[in-house]
C-alpha cells in the first residue's frame, strides 16, 4: 500500500444519526407491542454494540422451557451454522458447546433455544459471561436465578 494513500475519515455524526434512527425504530416497536420492553432496553443501552442494537434477540418465557440435550451431538439450525460449527455441535466439546450456546443466545429463536439449550448446562456456563452484557442483563432480569449462579 503506498505511503501517500489517504484513509477515509470516519463520519461520527452520520453514525450518531444512524444510531438515533435505530433507537427510534426500537422505541416504536416496543410502543406497538412488537418488541418486549426489556429487549428494547437492551438494544438501546449504551453498552449494546452495533450488531445487538440492530439485530435484537429472543428469550424463552421460562428456564423450565429449556429442554435441550446435555451431551452428545446436536444438529445446528442452518441459520446458525458456519465454518466453525457446520451442521453439528458436540456438546461434550467445551469449545463447541460455548459457541453453540453463545449463538443461540444472540441469534437463536425462542423455539431454537427451547430445543437446544439445556437448563443445567446454561446455568453451569453462565458465570463465564457467554454473551454481550446487555443481553445477559436481560436474561438475568427475567431469570434472577442466573444472576446468582456460583462462579466455577
Amino acid at each position: 500500500m503506498p505511503m501517500d494513500m489517504e484513509f477515509p475519515v470516519p463520519d461520527f455524526e452520520e453514525a450518531a444519526r444512524t444510531r438515533a434512527i435505530q433507537r427510534e425504530g426500537v422505541r416504536r416497536a416496543v410502543d406497538h407491542g412488537r418488541l418486549a420492553p426489556d429487549i428494547g432496553a437492551a438494544m438501546t443501552s449504551p453498552e449494546a454494540g452495533d450488531w445487538l442494537a440492530s439485530q435484537g434477540f429472543e428469550v424463552v418465557a421460562s428456564l423450565d422451557d429449556l429442554q435441550g440435550p446435555s451431551s452428545g451431538s446436536v444438529q445446528i439450525p442452518t441459520r446458525l451454522a458456519d465454518r466453525e460449527l457446520s451442521g453439528h455441535a458436540d456438546l461434550d466439546n467445551p469449545w463447541q458447546r460455548l459457541q453453540l450456546y453463545r449463538r443461540l443466545l444472540l441469534t437463536g429463536t425462542a423455539e431454537q433455544q427451547r430445543q437446544l439449550l439445556n437448563r443445567e448446562l446454561l446455568r453451569q456456563m453462565w458465570p463465564h459471561r457467554i454473551g454481550p452484557p446487555a443481553l445477559l442483563k436481560t436474561w438475568e432480569d427475567r431469570f434472577p436465578e442466573l444472576r446468582h449462579t456460583p462462579s466455577p
